[in-house]
C-alpha cells in the first residue's frame, strides 16, 4: 500500500509549506511543486540555500520520496541537478524547496523534514 505524505497545505491564495509559528523563521515560504527534469532544473537561476522535496504529486499535495539540502556554492539547483545526473528516483517526477537563511538552519531543517516525513529514499536517523 502506497502512503502519500501532505507537505503542501493548499489556500486560496496557492500552496504554502505550513511552518509552525516561531520555528524555523527563516525559512522561506514553501515553492512548488515544479517538474523534475534536467531543463526545468538547469534553467532555474539560482544559488540559494535550502532543503528540496522530491516526489510526485497526488491530490493536491506533494508524495514526498526524499528530502535533501543545497547548501554548497551551486545551492539547491546543484544538489538537484546531481541528482538528476545520477537518476536515483526514477518514480519522483517533482521536486519542491524552501530557502533558508543559513547552513545550520537548511540542516536542522532538512533533519526534522525527515523525521516528520520518514520519506522512502532518505536513511532513518540521520
Amino acid at each position: 500500500m502506497e502512503t502519500c505524505i501532505k507537505v503542501v497545505e493548499w489556500k486560496l491564495c496557492g500552496n504554502n509549506l505550513i511552518i509552525p509559528e516561531g520555528e524555523n523563521n527563516m525559512v522561506q515560504e514553501y515553492k512548488g511543486p515544479y517538474q523534475y527534469s534536467d531543463k526545468i532544473v538547469g534553467d532555474w537561476d539560482s544559488n540559494a540555500i535550502g532543503i528540496y522535496y522530491c516526489g510526485y504529486p497526488s491530490n493536491n499535495t506533494l508524495s514526498v520520496l526524499y528530502v535533501g539540502k543545497g547548501v554548497g556554492d551551486a545551492g539547491i539547483r546543484g544538489r538537484l541537478l546531481d541528482h538528476l545526473r545520477d537518476d536515483y528516483w526514477p518514480d519522483a517526477t517533482h521536486f519542491g524547496f524552501c530557502v533558508c537563511g543559513t547552513v545550520k538552519e537548511a540542516e536542522d531543517f532538512e533533519a526534522s523534514e525527515i523525521k516528520r516525513l520518514q520519506p522512502k529514499y532518505n536513511k532513518q536517523g540521520k
